[in-house]
């Protein structure tokens, strides 16, 4: 798994790249990354573009999502108001994005799921 982490200053977005394989290590990784650079970043919208991700649906079951989405939820304070998760264009894993975008509102994120980065771009500069 490779991620890559782009920060645009003018626009306050953090951009985390992520390709290969995911499990719940990789990304718990990944946002220990994510905390030190919002940390010196605060207040920046988050687009988590995973568009070159694989997901076998027995690698991330929801109680790894809930462990993912609370190490977001920690971070919360040093966020902006916005999270864009950039999906593969797929009905499985559009659909198991929108299940953690369902949980991450539950929690108090603004969490949106899109497939076109473009669009969650302009959501996020809105």
């Amino acid at each position: 798994m490779d991620v890559r982490f782009d920060i645009d200053k003018e626009h306050k977005i953090i951009t985390g790249v992520v390709s290969g394989a995911l499990h719940r290590d990789v990304l718990l990784n990944m946002l220990a990354q994510l905390r030190i650079i919002s940390s010196n970043n605060t207040g920046y919208n988050l687009l988590f573009d995973l568009r070159q991700t694989s997901l076998k649906s027995s690698q991330m079951h929801m109680y790894q999502v809930i462990d993912v989405l609370s190490s977001i939820v920690d971070l919360k304070e040093q966020l902006g108001d916005k999270i864009a998760h950039v999906a593969p264009d797929s009905e499985d894993r559009v659909e198991h994005a929108l299940k953690i975008g369902a949980l991450a509102n539950i929690r108090g994120l603004n969490y949106e799921v899109f497939t076109d980065r473009d669009l969650a771009w302009k959501w996020l500069r809105e």
